[in-house]
């Protein structure tokens, strides 16, 4: 069994980390902003995925094998920061432009693309794994078997879909849109700037 009161510390932190701002929050604002709640919720779910493959992968003893194939995670953070600039510059295009001249939902309007994009967000960023993977090592620490541990972060992933799913309601809500609405292209530039910036950031820690 895991000692209650590190399990609460453990999720205390985590819970932190969650709300504050950082890139996986930067992706759902914009989504929700600009292409609307479905794909914001879908973005939401994989990135909640994402964080479930860390914490699993730590308590399960397989974090170490996943650290010993850089080459996979930088592939994969390339593939993430080159998806975000991408999104980036159709938001400065779409503030300069004006958005009639750019589509609001493509290319994120169907299929699997916005679950994938979350997916591979949360896996790309390396301080999310390093704070999910010391959060799991401290519950591993404090355990007496495995299963404890692997039960004790499955709670991880449903609170990364539920915090995201709301922020993806709430500012997908026609009330939020209403009162954004008239500062639309400022949002689209600052949107974009952020998600670009974000997607170099993770192509210059490759």
């Amino acid at each position: 069994m895991i000692d209650t009161s590190v399990l609460l510390a453990v999720y205390a932190a985590f819970i932190v980390g969650l709300i504050s701002p950082g890139p996986d929050l930067f992706l759902i604002t914009a989504l929700s902003l600009n292409h609307g709640r479905k794909t914001a919720i879908l973005s939401s779910i994989g990135i909640g995925i994402g964080v479930g493959l860390w914490v699993f992968a730590a308590a399960l003893g397989l974090a170490e094998v996943i650290e010993a194939v850089p080459d996979v995670w930088q592939g994969v953070r390339l593939l993430a920061g080159g998806a975000l600039i991408y999104m980036g510059a159709r938001g400065i295009s779409s503030s300069i432009r004006g958005r009639e001249q750019v589509s609001r939902t493509e290319p994120l309007d169907n299929g699997r693309a916005p679950l994938l994009l979350g997916l591979i967000m949360n896996i790309a960023n390396p301080k999310a794994a390093i704070v999910l993977v010391g959060l799991t090592t401290v519950l591993s620490d404090s355990a007496s078997d495995r299963q404890s541990v692997v039960l004790a972060v499955a709670g991880m992933p449903c609170l990364t879909v539920l915090w995201f799913t709301t922020v993806s309601v709430f500012l997908a809500g026609a009330r939020v849109r209403e009162i954004l609405s008239f500062n639309q292209r400022v949002l689209d530039m600052v949107g974009g700037i952020a998600l670009a910036g974000v997607g170099a950031i993770l192509i210059q820690t490759v």
